[in-house]
């Protein structure tokens, strides 16, 4: 696991990224990117805050939702350990 303090790494087949994480705009960069890779590459890992999250393509004929709002997951999912969340509350986990 990537533990570097202030900094983000996405990792997608083919390479990985390092980007500034230490406040709000740099990590929401950082998710713009990590969702670019994974629609890119159908999926791609973002580690961040020592939190590591699987970013991938949510299934069209799945009904799957958000464990945290309940939101049904349209076009990305963000695994965190055995939660599955939508992109507005993978976002609130790395503040």
């Amino acid at each position: 696991m990537w533990n570097v303090s202030g900094v983000a790494r996405i990792s997608f087949p083919g390479g990985s990224l390092l980007m500034p994480s230490k406040n709000r705009y740099d990590r929401e960069l950082v998710f713009e990117q990590a969702e670019f890779y994974a629609r890119r590459h159908g999926a791609a890992t973002l580690e961040l805050s020592r939190r590591q999250m699987l970013i991938s393509a949510a299934d069209p004929q799945g009904a799957q939702t958000c464990a945290s709002c309940r939101d049904d997951l349209i076009r990305l999912t963000f695994a965190i350990g055995d939660r599955t969340l939508c992109a507005r509350c993978a976002r609130k986990t790395a503040r």
